[in-house]
C-alpha cells in the first residue's frame, strides 16, 4: 500500500504569473500550504480538530526547490510524505507536478512541530498523531530528494552590510484564524524584494530589460525562529551572500519589529535566464564589481 498522500490538484491563474511570465514564488508557497492541510489532515489533523483543540503543526524549517518553470493554464498536481519522526519532530516533503508532462516543478522539505497555536508553545506529539505519521514514515527512495542544502546559510544574528528590503505591517487578509501570518506572504516578501536587491548590485529594471533578461529563484532555505502574527510591524533586510558563474545567494532576515527579534532568516539562491530561449546565462558584470567588502559571506 502506498504511503504517499494526494494532497493538491489545481491550475496556474494568469494573475498568479509575474514579469518574468511564470508563476511567482509566493503562489507556488500558496499551492504548497495548501497540500499541506492535506497531509495534516492524513495525520489526523483535520480542520474541525485543529479548530477544536487549537493545535497543529507549524514549520520549524522549509526548504524549496523550484525544478522547472509553468505558465497561466498549467495543471498542477501534488504528493505529499512523511520521511521519518526524530522525537517530536516530523520530517516530511510535499512535491508539485506540472500534470500534463508529469513533470516536477516544486519541492518542499520541511520539519514540523506539534503546536499550541494560541501561545506559538511547541507540545509532544499526541500518541494517536505519532502512530500515524510511524504508520505514514517511509523513506521513499523511488521519490526525488534535494541533495543537502550547499553552502553558507543565513545565521539568526544581525550582520552588517544588509539593507532595508520591504518595511509593512500584517493584515488581517494576510493571516489564518489563530492570526498568524501564512507563509504564502512571508515569501511574497521576499519577491518583492527582487527589485531593490538587483539594485544593490547596480541592476536597473531598465538595463534587465535591455539585456532580455529574467531571473528566477532556484533553492530557498527558512529557519522559523518566532511566530509572526496579524499587525505586527515588520522589516525585510536582505543582502549579497556571494556570486559564482551563473548563481547568486542572497540572505533575507525578517524582523518583528514589536520585539526586536529576526523571526525568519532566508538563503535564497537564484539565476538569470534569457527571456526569448528560457535558459540560463552568466551572471551579470555588475555582480562582479560588487564591492567585496559588502559580501555577507565575509562575516560567516
Amino acid at each position: 500500500m502506498s504511503k504517499l498522500i494526494s494532497c493538491y490538484r489545481g491550475a496556474v491563474d494568469a494573475w498568479e504569473c509575474d514579469q518574468m511570465g511564470h508563476m511567482n514564488v509566493q503562489f507556488y508557497m500558496a499551492k504548497g500550504s495548501e497540500a499541506f492541510a492535506h497531509l495534516q489532515n492524513a495525520l489526523g489533523l483535520d480542520p474541525a480538530r485543529i479548530r477544536k483543540e487549537k493545535r497543529g503543526l507549524r514549520f520549524k524549517s522549509l526548504r524549496t526547490q523550484y525544478k522547472s518553470e509553468v505558465h497561466a493554464g498549467s495543471a498542477l498536481h501534488g504528493i505529499a510524505g512523511i520521511r521519518k519522526l526524530d522525537g517530536d519532530v516530523i520530517h516530511g516533503f510535499i512535491q508539485l507536478f506540472e500534470t500534463a508532462f508529469d513533470r516536477l516543478s516544486a519541492v518542499y522539505e520541511f520539519t514540523a512541530l506539534y503546536t499550541n497555536l494560541q501561545t506559538d508553545e511547541a507540545l509532544p506529539l499526541p500518541g494517536d498523531l505519532r502512530d500515524r505519521a510511524l504508520a505514514l514514515a517511509d523513506d521513499h527512495p523511488d521519490i526525488y530528494q534535494p541533495a543537502p542544502f550547499v553552502g553558507t546559510v543565513m545565521p539568526a544574528r544581525p550582520l552588517k552590510h544588509m539593507f532595508e528590503s520591504s518595511r509593512s505591517s500584517v493584515d488581517v487578509w494576510e493571516c489564518d484564524i489563530f492570526n498568524h501570518i501564512e507563509h504564502r506572504h512571508i515569501v511574497g516578501y521576499f519577491s518583492d524584494a527582487a527589485t531593490h536587491i538587483m539594485g544593490s548590485v547596480g541592476l536597473t529594471r531598465h538595463t534587465v530589460r535591455s539585456r532580455n533578461l529574467g531571473s528566477a529563484a532556484l533553492d530557498y532555505y527558512s529557519e522559523f525562529h518566532a511566530p509572526i502574527k496579524m499587525s505586527t510591524p515588520v522589516l525585510l533586510k536582505s543582502g549579497l551572500m556571494g556570486a559564482k558563474g551563473k548563481i547568486f545567494r542572497f540572505g533575507h532576515h525578517l524582523f518583528d519589529l514589536d520585539s526586536g527579534e529576526i523571526a525568519i532568516s532566508t538563503t535564497v539562491l537564484g539565476c538569470y535566464f534569457d527571456m526569448t530561449a528560457r535558459k540560463s546565462v552568466p551572471l551579470p558584470e555588475e555582480y562582479a564589481n560588487f564591492p567585496a567588502e559588502k559580501v555577507l559571506a565575509k562575516q560567516l
